[in-house]
């Protein structure tokens, strides 16, 4: 059993620090309730202890675990959270919504054993939703919605529930329904119940604990009698002078209305008649159940080992809040029985009033970028808005439902997704979610992909036997849109090549179909760079059916060279012919962010500089982002090549990953640039083998099992190892060090590696080889080295010191001293290309477009 959860010293904040040493602790079997004016501070608290803001300082603890240091799997079996949201399930009955709360529990394909079954029909008959189970989620109302989402919470067997704002938009009958559950939970199951309310009535009844915020600061934390105290409550909102009859009797305490029964020592709220109001306060006339009310008095025991924490002479009373993400959790500060506060007040500098309209949502708004072609910039645009949405406070999260690329990650859970929402996710500071990729196609050939669900590999599939099955997924792509859409405020979707394919349309489930389902405003954006811009988004336009063309909000013209006032002719003819607004033009950007694919103009580079890198472009080249680190060096070059005579005489040579290892060893030697890399090898030019490349560094490369092209291939043989592919891909991240470093690298051992393995293979060493990257991740021998880790050049330490050693071998001088590390490089990418797009674009139209 958890045994609560506790802050120490945590510093919450955006750019600054807002609020300073919060100390909190939630113990099991209480309900905890948070209020305070809007955009006081309680959605950046909730956001920092959910994980969706980074902390500034200090540490969340669950029991005794620092929460940052558990696996998501660990965090999801004790904190559930339920988010007042518009949820629109497509498709879904109200069973398969609840169901979806075992989802934590099932394999990669949500297949629901008989004990999930079991479990879900138990919580159902528990919360009386026998009679709509089998009916449409989108056909019961209102209250029956927050009755289901609240089930499906409980379908996860959490310890810790965190609701937001669960009565909201609720009438009488469905706010005392939803409260006596939310009750009895606490109750007859030991939960730590954490929730957010705006009525202060059902905060009074229903609380054992309430923690009251305001100006950015916890200002008193206590029962709900040392809470609700005429002054405060006043000073609290600023309403101090304000006549607020017209919203009849306010639920605090006068010290005529203040009756306190001691027993168990502990203090019970019963509310006596005012005898200046002649008001009589009673779980009748009010919109919580008698139920509810008394069950307060049940608490007494359970709120002992509480009360034993608060003496007469304390200054902090240790209460809580918790929450929870996709099984995230958060916690509250506290104050003592005097009014005395406990953090730090600080303002916020930007973004406050837009911090003000986030804590009223009750569900993300779509907005959509789709794109004239590929290529078109679709990725970057919605990186840069979510970039600017972020730092206007919003909470973000980005989508695309499928995406098609060799470039993936691997998350902190070991589950692969697409490189753009990984950088989108960057951009809005939070961490990347497999969510937000539900569907990756990897292609294998030119005719067939391995097939990604939710971050594992379902199996490979032709393209006619994925176009048949594809209709499939709209229930796992929809559950993940709808579960980053309860927990943020805007999503950005993110489209995939063309709305008007005509023959791929049909159960269209990336472009408008996706648009169609979740809702989303379009914003349409066309690359001038390569010229055609008016047919591009006039054609495409006039290409869509009618009410796709609704949904098109506005027009973006992107990579725009020259002055932009040249075009404002254009921008008349676009929104005179297109009927749509020119949302703005984007000029073409100069930005070091990573590329989503293979159509990346990276490729074309043949600049050799001073320091030269070449990287072999493999017909499946996968993952080529590692390299990026070196370009943001201005003395290096880094040219992708396919033919021996454009390989030249780099400085370091690297044969990167590749999606299928023996095709493309094959056609690396058909192309006789095996001759050439081993020349380089035999010149004791610096070789790097990454992933695949790494495999064809070795002896021989065999597949058993008809992973990728069946049969076996000889190696390089620069390294003394062999590779057997298997069944079962290696996901996983990487902490580690470099064990030891052979040739001209010998200054890098020990450096720490930090990046993730995604690979078929397993790669043994049959000779004297020392070990690279640690824990048999790659091996070296003289100046050849071989490692199965991605992002291996990241760290400015390692990078840095290759360029230092290789350009020392070579009598050459690189300049390296303004290098900094590649986490703080890529944020200030990501905030000149938000700077960009804010300068560029019609942000106030934007967010006008989405009702914000």
């Amino acid at each position: 059993m958890t045994e609560g959860l506790q802050t120490q010293n945590l510093t919450i904040g955006y750019d600054t620090d807002l609020v300073k040493d919060i100390c909190i602790k939630a113990v099991p079997g209480t309900v905890t309730t948070l209020i305070g004016p809007n955009g006081c501070g309680k959605s950046t608290l909730l956001k920092t202890l959910t994980g969706e803001l980074k902390k500034k300082g200090g540490t969340v603890l669950i029991g005794d675990t620092d929460m940052s240091m558990m696996k998501a799997s660990e965090i999801a079996s004790k904190l559930a959270m339920l988010m007042t949201a518009s949820v629109k399930p497509e498709l879904m009955t109200c069973r398969e919504v609840v169901e979806t709360g075992r989802y934590p529990y099932t394999g990669f394909l949500g297949i629901l054993s008989e004990e999930d079954k079991k479990i879900t029909q138990r919580v159902i008959e528990e919360t009386g939703l026998q009679d709509i189970a089998d009916r449409e989620f989108l056909n019961v109302s209102d209250g029956q919605r927050q009755r289901v989402m609240l089930s499906r919470a409980i379908c996860q067997m959490p310890e810790i529930l965190v609701l937001d704002e669960p009565t909201s938009y609720l009438d009488i009958r469905y706010k005392v329904d939803i409260l006596e559950n939310i009750k009895r939970l606490a109750c007859d199951n030991k939960l730590t119940v954490i929730m957010s309310l705006h009525e202060l009535d059902i905060a009074m009844k229903i609380s054992d604990f309430v923690v009251a915020m305001g100006e950015w600061c916890v200002k008193r934390t206590g029962t709900p009698t040392e809470v609700f105290e005429e002054r405060f409550i006043r000073e609290l909102y600023g309403i101090r002078n304000m006549d607020i009859g017209l919203l009849g009797n306010m639920p605090w305490i006068s010290p005529d209305e203040l009756s306190l029964s001691t027993d168990g020592d502990v203090p019970v709220l019963s509310l006596l008649t005012n005898e200046k109001t002649g008001r009589k306060e009673s779980a009748e006339n009010e919109s919580v159940s008698e139920s509810v009310l008394s069950s307060l008095t049940e608490k007494n025991a359970e709120c002992k080992e509480i009360e034993e924490n608060i003496s007469d002479g304390s200054d902090v009373l240790s209460s809580s809040i918790n929450i929870d993400e996709k099984f995230t959790d958060a916690s509250l500060n506290a104050s003592s029985k005097s009014d005395k506060i406990v953090s730090t007040q600080k303002k916020y500098a930007e973004g406050g009033d837009k911090l003000q309209k986030t804590s009223k949502r009750k569900g993300a708004v779509a907005v959509m970028v789709q794109g004239t072609m590929s290529n078109a910039g679709k990725s970057l645009i919605a990186a840069g808005l979510c970039r600017v949405f972020s730092r206007d406070g919003y909470r973000v999260a980005p989508f695309k439902s499928q995406n098609m690329a060799l470039n993936s990650f691997i998350t902190e859970e070991g589950l692969e997704m697409g490189r753009a929402q990984v950088v989108q996710a960057e951009c809005a500071g939070v961490k990347p979610d497999v969510n937000m990729n539900p569907v990756l196609l990897k292609p294998t050939n030119d005719t067939g992909s391995q097939v990604i669900i939710k971050g594992k590999v379902s199996g490979n599939m032709s393209a006619t036997e994925y176009f048949k099955h594809k209709k499939e997924l709209i229930p796992k792509i929809m559950s993940s849109y709808e579960y980053l859409k309860a927990n943020n405020d805007i999503i950005v979707i993110e489209g995939a090549g063309s709305p008007v394919e005509l023959n791929l349309k049909k159960d269209d489930i990336v472009n408008m179909g996706l648009a169609e389902m979740t809702d989303a405003s379009v914003i349409l954006v066309g690359d001038i760079d390569r010229g055609g811009i008016f047919p591009q988004l006039l054609g495409t336009l006039e290409l869509l059916e009618d009410k796709e063309r609704n949904r098109v909000k506005g027009l973006i013209v992107n990579k725009f060279r020259g002055d932009i006032s040249l075009f404002d002719e254009g921008v008349k003819i676009l929104e005179e012919k297109g009927h749509k607004k020119v949302l703005g033009v984007v000029p073409f950007m100069d930005i070091n962010i990573e590329d989503e694919d293979s159509l990346t103009e990276r490729f074309e580079k043949r600049e050799e500089k001073n320091f030269d890198i070449a990287v072999i472009k493999l017909p499946h080249i996968s993952n080529f982002t590692d390299f990026y680190v070196f370009e943001e060096i201005k003395e290096v070059s880094v040219r992708y090549v396919t033919k021996q005579e454009d390989i030249g005489n780099p400085d370091i040579l690297i044969i990167p990953g590749t999606k299928n290892t023996i095709f493309d060893l094959r056609w690396l030697k058909e192309k006789g640039l095996d001759k050439k890399i081993i020349s380089l090898y035999k010149g004791e030019t610096v070789i790097f083998g990454i992933c695949g490349g790494y495999q064809m560094l070795g002896n021989s490369i065999s597949d058993p099992f008809n992973v990728e092209q069946g049969e076996s291939e000889e190696g390089l043989g620069l390294l003394d190892v062999d590779t057997v592919m298997e069944e079962e891909k290696v996901r996983t991240s990487f902490e580690g060090i470099i064990t030891d470093a052979t040739g001209c690298l010998k200054n890098i051992k020990d450096c720490k590696v930090n990046g993730y393995e995604i690979h078929m293979g397993r790669t043994a060493c049959k000779g004297d080889l020392k070990e690279f990257t640690s824990n048999q991740t790659g091996y070296c021998r003289g100046n050849v080295f071989g490692s199965y880790v991605h992002g291996l050049f990241d760290n400015k330490e390692i990078f840095t010191g290759i360029i230092k050693a290789v350009a020392g071998k070579n009598s050459k001088t690189v300049d390296t001293k303004d290098c900094i590390d590649w986490y703080m490089y890529k944020k200030s990418q990501y905030d000149k290309l938000a700077d960009c797009i804010r300068n560029s674009l019609d942000i106030k139209g934007i967010y006008e477009m989405m009702g914000l």
